[in-house]
């Protein structure tokens, strides 16, 4: 008997209506979290907050704070099924002390019961945690510590944002290439692991460029005179000094070529120029030393950028970063690249967990081996086998008229390289770098 007009309609009406469900269910719809949604997310660390990796690490955690209240505040929370879920940060002070590490960790492990781990500032103490996170295969997110072994030791749940030592350097011989291909060149080094991959970069790159090094020697850790080091440079009449040093030995450096009266077309150092200490100790001094950053304010990344790239956005923008780090931070500070890195890493993670639908470890662990993010920080991709960043560019920026600018890449800088520098007596007289 054949069906009428009516009903048959009725029956398409019913298939499309399934067939639409279907296809939301299965297609459209959030995917399902594979586990019971919980109520928070508890992310823990510790840092150096006393001891010699204070300023670096109050900066890191400003930086994860900001990203936190971003996340809690601005967009809602971690999306999980039908819920959004705040995180809630756990840190102690190690005191920069590698010693420290060990138990701390345990402790955020098997007291805390932290959800997942952000790594501790510096690679020396990295190495004592990651081993810890490993034990219990907790996921940990290093966000600075870059010393390229760390990640060599077969760590399956270490995720790296930012970029490791033996790259930071590279794009700076690339730039010593464009500005002048016959150059010189200097290069210095602190006998230490990060400052060691520094040097190797930078010479394994001039070497692939093609740039002549003449100068290439390291000096001691506790150095207090670099005059006889600097006397035989001198004697090489390098166009462009290289120094990979830390704080207190990168402004001696300083100021000791100062006092020589040694000049060069340019001359850079690692990250310290970008520090106010580097500047309040040199004045107009600073003028034309150029720095390697792994972030810098004023050159991040932006939701354009990662379209152009074809990479997912997620984050705030510059400007809302700023005014989140300054409800944090202590009065009168300005976000370094440790506050970057410090946002990269809760940011990373929290889309992680949004993808994977699920806080367990290996299920975040997994998204994050594909995961093509940009953030503020600047873009994240990993090898996953190793969980190296290979997408994160360093930044060059330069002293310019009392301003540290980004000067390379071209794609992001804001200003061009100033080359060559005023000498010595010149910016004593208030000569400054200007394009």
């Amino acid at each position: 008997m054949a069906l009428k007009p009516a009903v048959i309609v009725a029956l398409v009406l019913v298939v499309i209506v399934v067939a639409g469900l279907l296809y939301w269910y299965f297609v459209v719809a959030p995917p399902k979290p594979t586990e019971e949604i919980p109520d928070k997310i508890t992310v823990g660390l510790t840092l150096g907050l006393s001891g010699s990796y204070s300023y670096a690490s109050h900066q890191g955690l400003w930086g994860i704070q900001a990203a936190i209240k971003w996340i809690n505040e601005v967009y809602g929370g971690i999306k999980i099924g039908n819920k959004a879920v705040k995180i809630e940060l756990k840190y102690y002070d190690d005191q920069s002390n590698k010693e420290l590490v060990s138990s701390l960790y345990e402790q955020l492990i098997n007291v805390d019961k932290v959800d997942f781990l952000l790594g501790p500032y510096g690679s020396p103490l990295v190495m004592v945690a990651a081993p810890v996170a490993a034990k219990y295969n907790k996921l940990m997110i290093n966000w600075m510590g870059t010393g390229d072994v760390i990640h060599e030791q077969g760590y399956k749940n270490l995720v790296m944002v930012s970029t490791h030592s033996s790259y930071q350097m590279r794009p700076a011989m690339e730039m010593i290439k464009t500005l002048d291909p016959n150059a010189t060149i200097a290069v210095i080094f602190k006998e230490d692991e990060h400052n060691r991959y520094l040097a190797r970069g930078a010479l394994e790159e001039a070497a692939k460029l093609g740039l002549s090094v003449v100068f290439n020697k390291s000096y001691p850790v506790d150095i207090k005179d670099f005059t006889p080091i600097f006397t035989e440079m001198a004697a090489k009449n390098p166009d462009v000094i290289v120094i990979c040093a830390h704080e207190a030995d990168g402004i001696l450096a300083a100021q000791q070529l100062a006092e020589l009266n040694i000049n060069a077309k340019l001359m850079i150092m690692g990250f310290v120029p970008s520090l106010k200490s580097f500047r309040d100790a040199l004045g107009n001094l600073a003028e034309g030393w150029a720095g390697t950053n792994q972030w810098t304010y004023g050159a991040s990344y932006t939701p354009d950028d990662a379209q152009a790239l074809g990479y997912e956005w997620f984050g705030p923008t510059e400007d809302k970063f700023l005014e989140l780090y300054n409800q944090v931070a202590s009065p009168g500070q300005f976000p370094s690249e440790h506050a970057g890195a410090g946002a990269a890493a809760i940011l990373v993670l929290a889309r992680a967990i949004e993808k994977a639908q699920s806080l367990n470890q290996d299920a975040v662990r997994n998204v994050l081996n594909t995961m093509k993010l940009v953030t503020l920080y600047g873009l994240y991709q990993i090898d996953p086998t190793t969980g190296k960043q290979i997408a994160h560019k360093e930044i060059l920026s330069q002293w310019q008229g009392g301003k540290f600018v980004a000067i390379w890449p071209p794609e992001i800088a804001v200003s061009q390289p100033v080359y060559p520098i005023p000498t010595w007596d010149e910016k004593r007289q208030g000569a400054q770098a200007l394009p």
